[in-house]
């Protein structure tokens, strides 16, 4: 019956974006109350058969992993291979595995080409804080190809300790906003995430300072960060990869042991 609603919502879907101006190639969708628009859109081909489609903003990226390259209905839900994605500009993974619903149409498959367009819908989870809506997906002429797009929810490694007790992410997310490279780790139910600027050098650099900042929130919600010090071992800006360690204080827990190296 849940599958059959989001397919009736796809349907719907469709048809209200009948009527909206769309770009030669599109990846754009609903995100709660707010449009999210990709200035660049990608998919490809995995070694598996499977397909990953991404939009990408500065900021934010949305991506959709399908089983097969093919035109129908897949649908995202328990029992399915099918899953997506959304990062945030806060570094935040949202992700409908294990829990979130949706449908992804691919109404069209130009083999000619090589594009394919579409509609989709899903909820998706930042596990144990908080749940997006994503409504009147589109998918317009986005090319695929041939090798593997990047997991973005496993830049590298990333762990430390909270309270004492291990921190071991089941997420783990790194991009560079164009001033700020966030870095951040996701458990079931708590969020680590680091930021330093665009182009730090190595060094120590010590909490509260401009331009950098440690902040950890879990199920009750976000923590002020009262100090701390972000360490940067190393920093190859050609090769977008970063590594450090970080300890801090917020107003109800201590970080400490932290350590990270992603790519981003």
């Amino acid at each position: 019956m849940k599958n059959f609603v989001f397919l009736l919502l796809a349907v719907l879907s469709l048809i209200s974006c009948e009527d909206k101006k769309v770009n030669e190639v599109a990846f754009q969708a609903n995100v709660d109350d707010r449009l999210y628009i990709s200035t660049d859109a990608r998919a490809a081909l995995n070694e598996d058969g499977s397909v990953t489609i991404q939009g990408f903003t500065n900021e934010e990226s949305m991506t959709l992993y399908l089983s097969r390259l093919a035109e129908g209905n897949f649908a995202i839900g328990e029992g399915f291979t099918n899953f997506a994605v959304f990062e945030d500009m806060g570094g935040n993974i949202y992700t409908t595995n294990p829990n979130g619903e949706g449908v992804v149409t691919i109404s069209e498959l130009n083999e000619n080409n090589k594009t394919l367009s579409g509609i989709f819908n899903f909820n998706a989870f930042l596990p144990g804080i908080d749940t997006i809506y994503v409504s009147r997906g589109t998918l317009f002429n986005v090319s695929y190809t041939g090798g593997d797009i990047p997991d973005p929810t496993n830049a590298g490694t990333f762990s430390a300790k909270v309270d004492g007790n291990p921190f071991i992410p089941i997420t783990v997310t790194s991009r560079d906003t164009g001033n700020t490279i966030i870095t951040s780790g996701s458990t079931v139910n708590a969020t680590i995430a680091i930021s330093v600027t665009s182009n730090v050098e190595p060094g120590e650099y010590t909490l509260p300072r401009g331009g950098f900042s440690a902040k950890y929130q879990d199920a009750d919600g976000p923590e002020t960060t009262a100090e701390g010090v972000i360490n940067i071992i190393e920093h190859n800006i050609a090769n977008k990869t970063i590594k450090g360690t970080f300890s801090f204080l917020t107003n109800r827990t201590e970080i400490t042991e932290g350590q990270f190296d992603v790519a981003y």
